[in-house]
C-alpha cells in the first residue's frame, strides 16, 4: 500500500500528455477532400491523461507520469491536471521542447480521426524512469517507448504491484510488434482493440473476425495471462490463462468514441482494485466504456447498474 496516500493503494498512468484540439464535423474528410466545422474544443488529452481524469473522478488516488514542454501549453496542461485531483509531480518540464498536440475529428456518428503530434524519442525514453510503486498499487501504461515502457511495467510487478499495458495501432506502427510482445510480457493485463486486430488480420490474411481476436489475444503472452481486445459494438473478447471469455458492446447511441479505451482502461483498474473478479471487471470496464462513448453524465453506481445488462460467455 502507498505511504503517500496513507495507506490507499495508488494508481500510477504512464504515457504521453498533449494538448487535444478536437473538432466536430458532419462527416470525416478523405483525401483531397474538405468539410466545415461544427463545434471545437481544446482540452487536456493522451491515453495517460484521459484515464487518470476517469479514475480521479471515481474516487481513486492518481498520479501521471509523462513530460510536457517549458512553454504556456505545457504549464496549462500540469494546471489542468492538477485542478482534477490528480498528482503531476511525475511529469517532467523538458527544457526546449514544444508540448504535444493532437488533433481529433469527430464525426456526427461519434467516429473519429486523429493525428498525432510525436513527442521525441528520448523524452519518452525517461517516463516513467523514477516509478516506485508500493505493493498493492496499480501501474496502467500504453507503449509509449520500445523499452522504457516493458522497464516500467517489469519494475511495477517487482514492486508487488498490479501492471496494465493498452497496446494501439500507432503506438504498435513506430515502435514495432515485437516491442509491444515485450511490453505484454511485462504486464500483468494486456488491452488492445479492433484497430490493432484489423492490422494483425491483414498482417495474418485472415478475416478480422472474433476467431482472429483469439488468435491476437494468443500472441500476447502476459504475466498475469489476461488479454482484452475490445471490439467497439462487437463488444470484448478476453483471454483469462486458456479460458476464452465473450461480451457484448453495451447497447447505446454513440456520440463520440474518443477516449473509449481509455474509458475500459479506467474502468477495469478501478474494478480490479476494488476487488472485483476478472469477469466482473471486464462488464464493469465494457459500461464504463460505452456510457462514455454515450456522451452520458454517469458515475461509478451508473456504471454498475448498467454493468447489469452485460450478459458475458465464459466470464465469472
Amino acid at each position: 500500500m502507498s505511504e503517500a496516500t496513507g495507506g490507499a493503494p495508488r494508481i500510477h498512468c504512464l504515457g504521453t500528455l498533449v494538448f487535444d484540439r478536437i473538432f466536430e464535423v458532419d462527416r470525416l474528410p478523405g483525401p483531397d477532400d474538405k468539410v466545415f466545422i461544427q463545434a471545437k474544443r481544446t482540452e487536456a488529452g493522451g491515453p495517460p491523461r484521459n484515464v487518470a481524469m476517469a479514475l480521479a473522478g471515481w474516487g481513486d488516488a492518481v498520479s501521471l507520469a509523462s513530460a510536457v514542454g517549458d512553454d504556456a501549453v505545457g504549464r496549462m496542461l500540469l494546471d489542468l491536471v492538477a485542478a482534477a485531483g490528480i498528482d503531476g509531480a511525475s511529469t517532467r518540464v523538458v527544457e526546449g521542447m514544444t508540448t504535444a498536440e493532437t488533433v481529433i475529428l469527430v464525426d456526427a456518428h461519434g467516429e473519429r480521426s486523429i493525428i498525432i503530434d510525436p513527442v521525441p524519442e528520448a523524452v519518452l525514453a525517461a517516463i516513467g524512469s523514477a516509478l516506485a510503486p508500493a505493493t498493492g498499487d496499480v501501474v496502467i501504461s500504453n507503449l509509449f517507448h520500445a523499452r522504457a515502457t516493458a522497464d516500467a511495467l517489469s519494475r511495477a510487478r517487482q514492486a508487488g504491484a498490479l501492471a496494465l499495458v493498452d497496446l494501439e495501432a500507432p503506438e504498435i506502427d513506430r515502435w514495432g510488434w515485437d516491442a509491444a510482445l515485450e511490453a505484454a510480457r511485462a504486464a500483468d493485463i494486456v488491452a488492445t482493440n479492433a484497430q490493432v486486430l484489423r492490422a494483425f488480420a491483414e498482417r495474418e490474411g485472415i478475416a478480422a473476425d472474433h476467431e482472429a481476436a483469439w488468435k491476437l489475444a494468443g500472441i500476447f503472452e502476459p504475466a498475469g495471462g489476461r488479454v482484452c481486445v475490445t471490439l467497439g459494438a462487437g463488444g470484448v473478447l478476453a483471454r483469462d490463462g486458456a479460458a476464452r471469455l465473450t461480451l457484448p458492446a453495451l447497447p447505446i447511441t454513440p456520440r463520440n468514441t474518443n477516449g473509449a479505451g481509455d474509458r475500459f482502461l479506467a474502468g477495469l483498474a478501478h474494478a480490479l482494485l476494488g476487488g472485483a473478479a476478472f469477469g466482473q471487471a471486464l462488464r464493469l470496464a465494457s459500461a464504463a466504456a460505452g456510457l462514455h462513448i454515450a456522451g452520458a453524465t454517469h458515475g461509478w453506481d451508473d456504471i454498475e447498474q448498467a454493468a447489469l445488462e452485460l450478459e458475458s460467455e465464459g466470464a465469472g
